[in-house]
């Protein structure tokens, strides 16, 4: 079974252009991060299935392909945190 990693991109992840990015500085530059607003869906003539909106940081938002004609525009970015978990005072190891 192939697993497709764009399956589960959901609104609200953090993504950046990806392998098949061909779409000049609409993300106003490489390492440039958005953020999902809707996912495309079947039918749809502004979104169709296996594309994604973004909103740009930089103000920019439009439509871009997530497997739509084979390509893929977009990497997720991981922005999670890290660091050291910090106990509170009155709880002693």
């Amino acid at each position: 079974m192939d697993v497709d990693p764009y399956a589960s991109m959901q609104v609200g992840m953090r993504v950046v252009r990806g392998v098949d990015w061909k779409w000049g500085n609409q993300d106003s530059g490489e390492g440039n991060v958005g953020t999902v607003v809707e996912i495309g869906r079947t039918g749809s003539p502004t979104t169709p299935d296996k594309t994604v909106v973004v909103q740009w940081d930089q103000g920019n938002r439009t439509n871009y392909r997530t497997g739509f004609q084979g390509a893929y525009d977009l990497l997720l970015y991981d922005n999670a945190q890290i660091g050291r978990y910090s106990m509170d005072k009155k709880h002693k190891h």
